[in-house]
């Protein structure tokens, strides 16, 4: 793929004359081909479904990728165009574009993919999620309905979201293609000895960190006081002497007494290149991640599970689809049984069994590094092969 010299001239014709040094050196060859992604704006969805993704098969001379969040009205721009994905769109303007790139569809070919890694129905939305008012209409329902039905593929992270896409929209060409995270960006920070020093340290009181999106808790109070933390909460609180609990971006508003005491330790959220050197300097003994069982949170990725496993470190999870990619150790259904696996697994005499643990969650985190043939392959399989093809090899083991 590349030459023997890894330096190319700067100047393909030198503005000062014949170039007598530097011999002209061939550019590496790079795949013809051309994607668009219109994505719903530059946070972490957007790193983990396209901007990582997008990175790596430029870098890697598989294509050409071009990330926008403005629309493009000007036709020749799709000239040669392979595949246009646009991610989470629902606003009336956003499906006016969608109907304007379906006009020019025939004239240019490329493929159309409706990216989607949430629910956008609003009745399936919990009313504890502060994002909800920006689909809470029918019009804005009905738009992403009529646009999943306008394109050639929709892409989800699970299979759980892939059925519940095709019960509300009847759009039948729905591909799952898991979140994978690059090594470059979290695989670095896994240290086996410290990890197990760090278990040494915080004996007295473990650290047990939670590093979820603040759309989990109730904040503007529109449900109550209901979320994803409610049934922990107690267990939290009870045994705040006990473990150091840290927080990161947003807490649940009933333990706010107890961060202004400093009973629990809060952070403020980091931006997508600090976060993982943050999270590794927590020293944490263990993540957890709990959720409500609904169908809102079934159609959500194992993404905390295995940002903690490729960290080495073990994660609790809620016991039920979103992480049947964890081992049934590392899951609970009730605060009881959460406690009682955070006391085994942060217990000092079973020590022994958490340094074993350790490689192993690792080795499993290692599957999904982006970077693998077969996880970037699901993305390129995605964007240049037809729904059900017999080309997709890759994508054959998440679409069974």
């Amino acid at each position: 793929m590349f030459n023997n010299s890894p330096f190319v001239n700067p100047f393909p014709s030198s503005p000062f004359g014949e170039n007598k040094v530097a011999s002209k050196v061939e550019e590496p060859p790079v795949d013809g081909n051309r994607y668009i992604n219109f994505n719903a704006g530059n946070d972490g969805c957007q790193f983990y479904r396209r901007g990582a993704v997008s990175n790596h098969i430029v870098m890697s001379g598989y294509g050409d990728v071009v990330n926008l969040t403005k629309m493009v009205m000007e036709k020749g721009f799709y000239h040669n165009v392979k595949t246009i994905s646009l991610q989470r769109q629902a606003a009336p303007h956003q499906k006016q574009f969608m109907e304007y790139l379906k006009s020019i569809q025939p004239e240019f070919g490329f493929k159309l993919i409706y990216e989607v890694d949430d629910v956008v129905f609003r009745e399936e939305i919990p009313n504890h999620n502060a994002s909800k008012h920006g689909f809470d209409s029918d019009e804005i329902r009905q738009n992403c309905i009529d646009m999943i039905n306008m394109v050639d593929e929709v892409t989800v992270t699970c299979q759980y979201m892939k059925d519940l896409y095709i019960e509300k929209t009847g759009q039948q060409k729905i591909t799952v293609v898991p979140n994978f995270m690059p090594h470059w960006w979290i695989g670095h920070q896994y240290d086996y000895r410290k990890i197990c020093d760090n278990l040494d340290k915080n004996k007295k009181k473990p650290r047990v960190v939670y590093a979820g999106s603040g759309a989990h808790f109730d904040v503007k109070n529109n449900a109550g006081g209901q979320d994803d933390f409610t049934h922990v909460l107690k267990f939290i609180v009870d045994n705040r002497h006990k473990y150091q609990f840290v927080f990161i971006g947003a807490y649940p508003p009933p333990l706010h007494p107890y961060i202004q005491s400093k009973e629990i330790e809060f952070h403020g959220w980091k931006n997508l290149i600090e976060y993982p050197n943050f999270l590794a300097s927590l020293n944490a003994q263990l993540f957890i991640a709990p959720l409500m069982d609904i169908p809102f949170n079934r159609s959500k990725s194992d993404i905390k599970f295995m940002e903690a496993a490729q960290l080495g470190i073990p994660c609790l999870c809620q016991d039920m689809v979103t992480y049947s990619s964890a081992p049934e150790f590392l899951r609970f259904k009730t605060a009881e049984e959460l406690a009682e696996k955070v006391e085994m697994l942060t217990n000092w005499k079973n020590r022994s069994k958490y340094y074993k643990l350790v490689p192993e969650l690792r080795k499993l985190g290692e599957t999904r590094f982006l970077e693998h043939p077969q996880n970037i392959g699901c993305f390129l399989e995605s964007f240049d092969t037809p729904w059900g093809s017999n080309q997709r090899h890759y994508l054959k083991k998440w679409n069974p």
